[in-house]
């Protein structure tokens, strides 16, 4: 084969390579329906549970989720479907979930972690929102004000995307406090990473909020995802392209996320 023969073929085999590659990325952020192995975490080795609507990890030391994970789009929300307020034990953890007994008079608020206004999709998955194992103690100025803030934002973002993908959950070394016979784990911070998906862009943010009352923006708690996978030890999207998740990772400016 002479040289310009070889040339031409490196030359239009490469940008074939990459269309292809393009096409199956788009598909399986098309696809996903927040319950694959494509777009949640790595295992932490502890049971994952796939529910309607969300898919969690349960850490039975903590007696709670160590990530929940959910596909966020517009008819996750757009809904009549109203909360159902059923908590109870959630049966499919193996060996036992926290129960209402453990919050009762402890001076917290069963907060969400997968949050019932993002699960309108059907009435199973509001439903599922409110097993125990989808739910964390939490200060009650910290659930009813910036956490609550943060999840209305990022339900206000779908608004423009095709789909958010989130990953929520507690930070749970140094823990503030543990409540009921169970001995769940009152978390010192909480965080979510967001991945967004539209017209082909892939793009990523963190937030970590300390558990805590505060009046500040949300904007004032976005940080990179590779900085809360060193906080929690958790790998967030490991199975997107080496480059595409260094970008998203990496990337802790707001703006960014948004607009470009």
């Amino acid at each position: 084969m002479n040289r310009v023969t070889i040339f031409l073929c490196c030359f239009f085999a490469t940008p074939l390579f990459v269309l292809s590659q393009s096409i199956i990325d788009s598909t399986l952020f098309e696809k996903d329906s927040g319950q694959s192995d494509f777009l949640r975490p790595s295992s932490t080795g502890n049971q994952i549970i796939n529910h309607n609507g969300y898919s969690l990890s349960y850490n039975e030391q903590a007696e709670q989720a160590d990530w929940v994970f959910y596909k966020l789009t517009q008819s996750s929300i757009s809904s009549s479907i109203e909360r159902s307020n059923d908590y109870r034990e959630d049966p499919f953890v193996s060996e036992g979930s926290a129960t209402l007994e453990d919050y009762q008079n402890s001076g917290y608020d069963r907060g969400h972690l997968a949050p019932a206004g993002s699960m309108k999709v059907d009435a199973q998955s509001m439903s599922h929102s409110f097993f125990m194992s989808n739910i964390s103690p939490q200060y009650p100025a910290f659930n009813r004000g910036v956490w609550k803030r943060l999840e209305g934002k990022v339900r206000y973002w779908v608004e423009s995307k095709d789909s958010i993908f989130v990953v929520t959950g507690p930070v749970l070394d140094s823990p503030l406090d543990s409540i009921g016979s169970n001995n769940v784990i009152v978390p010192r911070a909480y965080y979510k990473t967001l991945l967004t998906y539209k017209d082909g862009k892939v793009k990523g943010i963190g937030f970590l909020l300390p558990h805590e009352e505060s009046d500040k923006s949300i904007y004032s708690f976005a940080t990179s995802i590779d900085s809360i996978e060193v906080i929690t030890g958790i790998n967030f999207y490991s199975n997107l392209d080496l480059p595409t998740q260094t970008k998203v990772e990496e990337n802790s400016s707001i703006k960014a996320f948004i607009y470009n």
